[in-house]
């Protein structure tokens, strides 16, 4: 019999975020070059957005194909709605299964990028748009968090049978 291969991993525990934010904004006040700055900035925006699903115990796409609870998908085809439904997600905290994840809604601009959104928070806010989204009199409204229906049969996976007309 074949071994079941394993498609997921786990990034390693991110521990003493407040300490480690907080140090990451003392920095700013020894360096002096522009580039220097992005660089602290980078940091303290992805450090901040970590603190931030720690606290709130809230899942979010982090990196491509990752979630904020350390939890990485290996196959480089993934999608984020992969990701939501996996059944790997952990506590931020005490890094045990979490068997029912809650997901935070849509997110501003959380990590670092220049001129525009980070691709990483377009790309999670567009599945909370597309997957979430509904329109109430010309006016978009998403949750703030949600929990994934992951038995609920999906309309576009589950389609009746076809028949011939007469029978």
């Amino acid at each position: 019999m074949s071994e079941e291969k394993k498609n997921y991993s786990y990034r390693t525990p991110d521990i003493d975020i407040p300490e480690r934010l907080q140090a990451t904004k003392n920095e700013h006040k020894y360096v002096s070059s522009v580039v220097g700055h992005w660089g602290i900035q980078a940091r303290q925006n992805r450090l901040q957005a970590l603190f931030d699903d720690q606290r709130d115990n809230l899942h979010s796409l982090f990196e491509d194909n990752s979630c904020t609870c350390g939890l990485r998908l290996l196959d480089k085809c993934s999608t984020v709605l992969d990701l939501v439904l996996s059944k790997h997600h952990r506590n931020h905290l005490t890094l045990e299964r979490d068997l029912d994840p809650k997901f935070r809604g849509m997110v501003e601009r959380r990590l670092f990028s220049m001129g525009g959104p980070n691709k990483i928070d377009q790309a999670w806010n567009d599945f909370v748009l597309n997957y979430l989204g509904k329109e109430i009199k010309n006016r978009v409204f998403v949750p703030l968090s949600w929990i994934p229906l992951r038995d609920v049969p999906h309309t576009v996976w589950h389609q009746r049978p076809v028949t011939p007309e007469g029978e």
